[in-house]
């Protein structure tokens, strides 16, 4: 290769490039990426237990006051309900709505369709050996 380049930069393009398409898909369903990403764990990890708001700041490293007020606007917009719980009434586990769950299969759909777009730019090996690198480069600097 010519000249320098800095492999940070290209991942991050990359990675913007990706999710601006998909900040383009989920704004067509009135929703941001984050509720999104909310919509996704939700429907993924509550057929395994009660999902509450302090489960949504662990796994999405998201501040307790920008969790509130995004599930607020959600709740206000259909999209999930809060359920009281009858072990503990103060608490509230979060259910997605009918028009949530619509919304989340419809991007999720959409990024399935993206995945499939760039695994098929690659043959088997480049795609193992693209994850092998992302692999080793993420390892190199992690905390």
């Amino acid at each position: 290769m010519d000249g320098e380049f800095h492999i940070g930069k290209k991942i991050n393009i990359l990675a913007r490039r990706i999710h601006r398409r998909i900040e383009k898909e989920t704004a067509q369903y009135g929703i941001t990426s984050v509720q999104g990403r909310i919509m996704g764990f939700i429907y993924n990890k509550s057929k395994e237990k009660d999902i509450f708001q302090k489960d949504i700041e662990e796994e999405l490293d998201i501040r307790r006051s920008s969790v509130t007020s995004v599930l607020q606007l959600m709740e206000k917009n259909g999209f999930i309900e809060r359920v009281s719980v009858s072990k503990d009434a103060r608490l509230k586990k979060i259910i997605l709505t009918q028009k949530g769950v619509d919304i989340h299969m419809n991007v999720f759909a959409f990024i399935i369709q993206i995945e499939k777009s760039l695994r098929d730019e690659l043959s088997d090996d480049e795609q193992k050996t693209l994850i092998k690198l992302i692999d080793r480069l993420s390892e190199k600097v992690a905390d």
